[in-house]
């Protein structure tokens, strides 16, 4: 629990309407029909609401910083600068297509916390770093989560620098291309606590009437990339039973991975998300076809059991069609609890500013994940309607958004001015 001290600090209110000016104009940039925005890595939407927010941090009297993987730091300097920041932030990247509140929530509100903390003229005894990580959704280039992963020595930054999307572009040039292949060094630092302000990408929170939710662990993720071969032949001539159609078995896996997917819940979620096929020609049996799927589970004998019924169901497709398959698991991620000072510090800053709140799991990803592992580390959650998330129709209200940005700039205080 914070100290006495730490406790008797005042309460600071961000400006709500300038938060939401930022999340509406950075949501603009690679802006889509459906109201969502399409900004994944290194792309030109992606430097443009870089750009943007690097101005708005240099107005509000922040030292910008960039690193070798694009992460962009902006520090506010304490009065011991000696001391490690607290870092607050999120990422700025979205799905393709995603939203305007999934990342750049977190890293506007975290932006607005510190012009807040000018406001009421307080300086802090620790310095306080607004970051915006690079690629955490992993949409256009793998894996996700990639700049807090360098960051937190989890990820190689060779590995994901050399990293290709669909079209074969690099990474690392691409970063370069929009000018945000920095010089700093890439973590290697002390680091006093991490805070992360995220909407939900549930419903819990908003069936529950709820404004906050303080995160207390994650859950156990996994997946995998499951290839058929088959054997190529005339898709007019080649008589049925003499066929070998690696897309007849990645059709039957996706429907087979969908039904042992409804039967986990509540306890675990499962579907197939890509599907890839050569050579892709309507008048030829194509002979190969990827399928790659993620799982969410509560419990670790669970996430596995599921892996092994997926690998099973595969492999009797395979021998019912006379293919062949090969499954390759993705790393798991198993379940971690958040440092339980954290959670409690965002239930204490939320009943003060008189907000309800609740504990509940993340389901999935974020950079939060990774920084927990270096330092004390804070993630909570505000409502977004109807659970939509990854998709044009995510919505956080005026109302949750500065909640949520009320608490991040109170925890930031208590953090930074211990």
């Amino acid at each position: 629990m914070p100290n006495a001290a730490a406790s008797n600090t005042r309460l600071i209110r961000t400006d709500g309407q300038r938060l939401w000016s930022d999340l509406m104009t950075i949501g603009a940039i690679a802006g889509t029909p459906g109201g969502g925005s399409f900004r994944p890595a290194a792309t030109d939407g992606d430097r443009d609401a870089r750009n943007l927010f690097v101005l708005w941090a240099k107005e509000a009297g922040l030292t910008v910083t960039i690193d070798g993987v694009g992460n962009i730091f902006a520090r506010r300097e304490g009065s011991d600068p000696t001391l490690p920041p607290v870092l607050a932030g999120s990422h700025l990247d979205t799905q393709m297509p995603g939203g305007k509140f999934d990342g750049p929530l977190g890293v506007l509100a975290a932006l607005e916390a510190v012009r807040a903390l000018d406001r009421a003229g307080i300086h802090t005894r620790r310095p306080i770093e607004v970051v915006n990580w690079t690629n955490e959704e992993g949409a256009r280039f793998a894996p996700g989560l990639a700049g807090s992963g360098v960051f937190t020595g989890r990820i190689g930054q060779e590995a994901l620098l050399q990293g290709r999307d669909r079209n074969g572009l690099v990474m690392g040039e691409e970063l370069a291309r929009i000018g945000y292949r920095g010089a700093a060094p890439i973590g290697g630092r002390s680091v006093d606590s991490y805070l992360e302000l995220h909407i939900e990408q549930g419903a819990l929170l908003e069936e529950a009437g709820t404004t906050i939710g303080a995160v207390t662990n994650t859950q156990y993720n996994g997946g995998a990339l499951i290839t058929f071969t088959g054997a190529n032949s005339h898709a007019h001539t080649t008589p049925m039973s003499r066929r070998r159609n690696a897309l007849a078995g990645a059709a039957q896996l996706v429907v087979e991975i969908e039904r042992i997917g409804h039967a986990l819940e509540p306890q675990g979620a499962a579907s197939a998300a890509t599907m890839d096929v050569w050579p892709n020609n309507r008048v030829i049996v194509p002979h190969r076809a990827e399928v790659g799927f993620l799982l969410v589970h509560a419990d670790r004998d669970g996430r596995d059991g599921t892996l092994d019924a997926i690998e099973a169901a595969a492999q009797r497709i395979a021998l019912a069609l006379n293919i062949e398959v090969e499954m390759i698991r993705a790393p798991a991620r198993d379940r971690f609890d958040f440092p339980v000072e954290m959670v409690e510090l965002t239930e204490e800053i939320a009943a003060e500013l008189g907000h309800a709140a609740m504990r509940l799991a993340t389901l999935t990803g974020h950079d939060a994940v990774n920084m927990h592992y270096v330092c004390p580390t804070a993630l909570f959650f505000v409502p977004c309607r109807g659970g939509w998330s990854h998709s044009e129709l995510e919505w956080c209200s005026p109302e949750d958004a500065t909640a949520g940005a009320d608490v991040l700039a109170n925890m930031i205080l208590r953090r930074a001015d211990r």
